[in-house]
């Protein structure tokens, strides 16, 4: 199964476990069904699965209140730039709840984030690392299999999960490369979210100049993570999780380069947005530098180059 199709399947299992568990969202009972992703649930659980108006900061205060007495709703948002419409409820009630002499609100809001036909500056954002910087809330970021099916083992408290339409149509069975020797590689490439499939290619790339590199997905931003002595981090936005995941490494002595977009909005071009998210081979030169290696000779010459998705949805 790929991205969208275990994100299906996982819900359905999860309503399956759980009769408390309702999906809500504009979008979640039309016939592509947020990318197939909520289809298999409307079809099993039709009373669960439940259309909604374009009103974000109503309903995920409907969605806190729906947890607050005993359900396990999971909000879903076609764009995670409408997240900003959510922040009320998410980081003053949700997050603070089961702090506050209360259990915490058992409640999943799934986001997507845009990118491959040129959405523009207002649905193309990755705002995870605010979310990620309130303590309350678990954030994740999940580009492989085994994590999107770590997420849907049961919804545990108020989590966030933010979800990449480049990944819906991608199949990466493992969180971590399978080839090679982690021990011995010279250097490990870190994604966040997409940009896991930006740090494939770039081991790729790589491998062909005779340099052992291996790749990791990291999903949960504020979780441990094992890491080796040189690493380069993946970031999808220029003011993003990746800084603060650098500071932690450099403080356990570990060197690291972040690879980021540049200081400004995404552009509406189709052609600009391409040019302004960082590449493989930005990757793959930013580990050489790291290697004090000559960057010159990393061309994009890859074996298997990831299309980007097309239409507004």
């Amino acid at each position: 199964m790929n991205y969208a199709e275990t994100i299906a399947h996982e819900t359905a299992a999860l309503m399956e476990r759980d009769p408390r568990v309702i999906v809500m969202g504009a979008g979640v009972t039309d016939e592509k069904g947020i990318f197939g992703t909520t289809r298999l649930a409307h079809e099993r659980f039709p009373g669960r699965v439940i259309e909604t108006p374009l009103s974000e900061t109503m309903l995920t205060g409907a969605l806190v209140g729906l947890a607050q007495n005993g359900w396990k709703p999971i909000f879903v948002h076609a764009r995670a730039d409408f997240m900003t419409l959510s922040m009320e409820h998410l980081i003053n009630t949700a997050a603070k709840w089961g702090y506050m002499g209360s259990d915490a609100p058992k409640l999943m809001v799934r986001c997507i984030i845009g990118q491959g036909w040129g959405n523009g500056p207002q649905h193309t954002q990755s705002t995870a690392h605010w979310f990620a910087a309130d303590p309350g809330l678990r954030t994740l970021l999940p580009a492989t299999i085994p994590a999107l099916k770590r997420v849907y083992t049961d919804i545990e408290g108020p989590t966030v999960v933010f979800e990449h339409r480049r990944l819906y149509e991608s199949e990466i069975k493992g969180d971590i490369s399978q080839y090679g020797d982690p021990d011995t590689a010279d250097i490990q490439l870190i994604g966040l979210s997409a940009t896991t499939l930006d740090c494939i290619e770039a081991c790729a790339l790589l491998r062909k100049r005779g340099i052992n590199a291996e790749w990791a997905s990291m999903s949960n931003p504020n979780a441990s993570f094992p890491t080796m002595r040189r690493v380069v981090i993946a970031d999808l936005n220029n003011q993003g999780l990746a800084a603060d995941i650098g500071i932690r490494m450099m403080m356990s002595g570990i060197d690291s380069l972040i690879v980021r977009p540049p200081a400004t909005p995404v552009p509406a071009s189709y052609p600009l947005e391409q040019a302004w998210y960082p590449t493989p081979v930005d990757i793959a030169n930013a580990a050489l530098s790291l290697l004090g290696e000559e960057s010159e000779s990393v061309v994009g010459d890859l074996d298997e180059p990831f299309a980007p998705t097309g239409g507004p949805f």
